[in-house]
């Protein structure tokens, strides 16, 4: 199987209604979505299109000007007695700065396209709505207070508060750090009674949140996609043993096969599409599996699904053939597969 880090953490070029496979979320020791899982986050970011519009707003005069004009509205001061210098600002320049900022379609357009995409992450969502809960925002600080007297991570918050962001870009990878952090944050076992209750009632609080989400409609990810997704083999052939229907489709009408073929699990494919799973089958957005695998650069994937008769020509939402999402991709070993395919 392919490593997970290196085959998933990419997107490929789309438009709304392109495939977009979503990764299942991380989840802690207690059962439940990881709140430093910023996966959701990174990839948005790394996203060509949103690079592109990021490209273009800084390249635009007006936005250099307001970049210098904010720049220059923040001062460093230093305190008395040599201690560190911190930023002094200018509220009447830096409001003229952000207003000016805030006229910008492109930064608008693309803060609004992140917010969007962000609050309809489940665990970006969940996220938001907890540090928005007073509740929780108390149960935060307190935990926050107790991190800072906790000897492995007094240094590394202390670090993380004097270095500001590229401190913070340190750690943001960091599994160790990540860890010691969560389980402060009591989003993973401690080894204690009183971090075990605290656990236990965050579960607690979680299965409540979980009976109202699916009232709400809000579908969690089945086993079977699950399984496919990340390449378990065994535990694929067991659901569909046990009757799992092979063809089950998410809120998005994604399929099992849409995720096997795009993060490249190609054994998984394969055992769906023995199992009978329909090779051509739409999700909302009217893309095929091939549309999934073309886009993603699934070159084995796009293989079998040719083998099993998958129609290269079907067009999504966007009017575009898997031909074309592969050409936008610049996937261009797949792009060989899929013209020689349509001209046999």
């Amino acid at each position: 199987m392919a490593s997970q880090d290196e085959t998933k953490s990419s997107k490929p070029e789309s438009t709304s209604t392109q495939p977009q496979p979503t990764r299942r979320p991380a989840t802690s020791a207690a059962g439940f979505p990881n709140p430093f899982d910023f996966s959701a986050m990174s990839s948005l970011l790394s996203e060509p299109s949103v690079k592109e519009m990021a490209e273009q707003i800084a390249k635009d005069p007006a936005f250099t000007q307001m970049a210098e004009q904010l720049q220059k509205s923040i001062q460093m001061t230093s305190q008395e007695g040599g201690g560190p210098a911190y930023p002094q600002m200018d509220p009447q320049k830096y409001m003229s700065s952000m207003q000016q900022l805030l006229q910008n379609p492109q930064f608008v357009t693309m803060a609004e396209r992140l917010g969007t995409a962000l609050l309809q992450d489940p665990v970006m969502s969940k996220m938001v709505d907890n540090l928005t809960n007073p509740a929780h925002r108390q149960q935060l600080e307190e935990r926050m207070a107790r991190m800072k007297e906790d000897p492995s991570l007094k240094q590394i918050l202390d670090e993380i508060e004097t270095g500001g962001p590229s401190a913070m870009m340190k750690y943001w990878n960091n599994p160790e750090v990540l860890q010691k952090i969560g389980r402060a944050m009591n989003v993973g076992p401690t080894g204690d009674e009183g971090s075990a209750a605290a656990a236990a009632s965050s579960e607690a609080q979680e299965e409540a949140n979980a009976e109202a989400e699916e009232e709400d409609g809000y579908e969690d990810e089945s086993l079977l996609h699950h399984a496919a997704s990340v390449g378990d083999v065994e535990v694929l052939k067991k659901a569909l043993e046990d009757g799992v229907d092979k063809d089950e489709e998410d809120s998005e009408g994604r399929r099992a096969l849409h995720f096997a073929c795009g993060y490249g699990e190609v054994k998984c494919a394969q055992i769906l599409l023995e199992a009978g799973a329909a090779v051509d089958a739409l999700d909302k957005n009217k893309n095929t599996a091939l549309h999934y695998s073309a886009g993603y650069g699934r070159k084995e994937c796009v293989a079998l699904l040719l083998e099993h008769g998958a129609a290269v020509t079907l067009q999504n939402l966007d009017g575009k053939s898997p031909i074309d999402v592969a050409k936008l991709n610049n996937q261009a070993e797949v792009l060989k597969l899929l013209e020689k395919d349509a001209f046999l």
